[in-house]
């Protein structure tokens, strides 16, 4: 018998339970953390400043398009 015959009887080989993958970053990243109150809002101010980050950007980034876009740059 092959394997496939092995698999459609519902006879499955020892390898096939054993699981071979590495953990991987996208699992690490999920993994439940039980952090303290000060430590939550540290973290919690270090996204909203990487946010106002962005948004200063997109504003300027905009600002740039407008002046390219309507040829004021130029002049």
């Amino acid at each position: 018998m092959d394997n496939m015959e092995l698999f459609e009887q519902g006879c499955f080989l020892p390898e096939w339970v054993t699981d071979d993958r590495e953990e991987t970053p996208e699992t690490q990243a999920f993994t439940r953390q039980h952090k303290d109150l000060p430590t939550l809002l540290n973290e919690l101010d270090e996204i909203k400043e990487k946010i106002q980050e962005i948004q200063a950007r997109q504003w300027i980034l905009a600002r740039k398009i407008y002046f390219h876009d309507h040829n004021l740059a130029e002049q």
